[in-house]
């Protein structure tokens, strides 16, 4: 079966134009598909390599010649490092000029092709997705052939964990997991090769996500909300009619588990979790190829959590950045258009830089704010973290301290907790309560230092988000 944007390519040249481009890093199977286009014609590729230091020259002479003899199907590798030239697209515009259907168009090949203005209009551009599952199995088949052992046997969870990689990585991977003592080893050692994969692109890292719903402290409405969206993703939803859930943004005061309940998202839904990391976006020397490359990923692997924290941060910089307005663009459309299941948790510290585009219904599910936690969630939160340091709640008077913290945050409460035990520890005796009493006293809490930003928040929220707890002055009406 073709795939989707082979069938997309096809109905391109089928309906006349002259140059069609395919962006992509893997080069071999792009040609490979090339071929698959146009079997039986002659297939000449031109690389920069055959030209010594007169490229863009040889380069308008390739082209130029391609009008003469419209039997051959002529491929340009790399051709994005002259396409600024003025002679080059001279050249070009000379070829769409002159072209006549039903010869072969021009092929382009390259990472990342940013078209003169005067092209655009003439050449098809179409993003070479990842690999598919069916190719990822004719790429097994192979390895199969070549090294034939029974730990590659069981191909279901191999395929499922070389989704998000190249060909070539997942046939590099597929060789390597031969020499696997058992299938599961086997399809271990592919998971961890496409860690180092996504670790190597940069700007998405596959995490593990080691926090559930029982580890965040309050958010009582968040935390029903994502419960209810675990069933969403099975087919007995899509039956009913339900599309699988497409995100949550959550902002609020700093410390308050914004993150946190972003990364138990991926454990109450059972998912991979996967983080985008946009300053890593926007280091890269082409912020557009670098989002693309991560978000192709993202997909490949799906369904998936995508973390995006503090994701202000990455788009709420200078609007006159040309820049950041085209990478901002492209992850607004692939958020609006995107079908692949993938829960976007994006996180947002300061609302007012975040673009108001971001926050439309239809790219997020839901808008949650967090806020200061109420009593009752700070006495959760507090039992949460002596729990977790093998500390029985009971044993504290949790409910007068967390009602005398009124302004603390939740990492302030962790930190309370911690500054205890340390106490205790230098002290050479158990936790107190004491020691959590004095602990709380040496710690000024952000929401005193800065009040006014915390308030600036609250007013924000008021009318544009969903709270993550239940109203805070309500619940501490019914508050012993």
């Amino acid at each position: 079966m073709a795939s989707e944007v082979e069938t997309e390519l096809r109905r391109k040249i089928a309906s006349g134009f002259p140059v069609v481009a395919l962006e992509t890093r893997e080069e071999a199977r792009a040609l490979a598909l090339v071929a698959r286009l146009f079997p039986g014609r002659e297939i000449d590729r031109w690389a920069a390599t055959r030209a010594g230091a007169g490229a863009a020259d040889d380069l308008v002479r390739v082209v130029l010649e391609a009008l003469e003899d419209p039997t051959r199907v002529r491929v340009l590798l790399d051709v994005h490092r002259w396409l600024g030239e003025a002679r080059v697209a001279r050249a070009l515009r000379d070829f769409v000029a002159g072209f006549e259907s039903p010869a072969p168009p021009l092929v382009l090949l390259a990472p990342a092709l940013e078209l003169p203005v005067e092209l655009e209009r003439d050449v098809a551009v179409l993003a070479l997705p990842l690999p598919s599952d069916a190719e990822l199995s004719l790429a097994l088949d192979g390895v199969i052939q070549e090294q034939p052992t029974p730990v590659l046997g069981e191909r279901e969870p191999l395929l499922r964990a070389a989704r998000g990689m190249t060909l070539l990585e997942a046939e590099r991977a597929f060789r390597d997991a031969s020499t696997a003592g058992s299938p599961t080893e086997a399809a271990a050692r592919v998971g961890r090769e496409k860690r180092r994969v996504l670790r190597s692109r940069a700007t998405v890292e596959l995490i593990d996500p080691d926090v559930d719903l029982d580890q965040v402290g309050g958010l009582g409405v968040l935390k029903s909300w994502l419960t209810q969206r675990v069933l969403a993703f099975s087919e007995r939803a899509r039956a009913f009619g339900l599309d699988e859930p497409r995100g949550m943004l959550v902002c609020g005061v700093q410390g308050c588990g914004k993150s946190l309940v972003s990364k138990a998202a991926a454990s109450v839904l059972g998912l991979p979790l996967v983080r985008l990391d946009f300053a890593a976006v926007f280091a890269s020397g082409t912020p557009e190829l670098a989002l693309r490359d991560g978000l192709f990923a993202v997909e490949a692997v799906a369904p998936v959590v995508l973390w995006v924290d503090e994701i202000e941060k990455g788009l709420g910089g200078d609007p006159g950045d040309a820049r950041l307005g085209r990478t901002f663009g492209s992850f607004l459309t692939w958020l609006q258009e995107r079908r692949a299941p993938v829960f976007v948790a994006a996180t947002a510290n300061e609302v007012d830089r975040l673009p108001p585009e971001l926050a439309r219904r239809g790219r997020f599910d839901e808008i949650f704010f967090v806020d200061l936690p109420s009593a009752r969630d700070r006495e959760e939160v507090l039992r949460v973290h002596l729990a977790r340091h093998r500390r029985e709640p009971t044993q504290f008077a949790l409910g007068d301290l967390a009602r005398r913290l009124d302004r603390f945050s939740g990492a302030e409460l962790e930190q309370v907790v911690a500054s205890a035990l340390f106490r205790a520890f230098s002290a050479g005796r158990d936790l107190s309560q004491a020691d959590l009493d004095a602990a709380a006293a040496e710690i000024i809490p952000l929401a005193v230092l800065y009040e006014e930003r915390v308030q600036a928040l609250r007013r924000w929220a008021e009318t544009r988000a969903r709270r993550a707890s239940a109203d805070r002055r309500t619940m501490e009406l019914f508050e012993p």
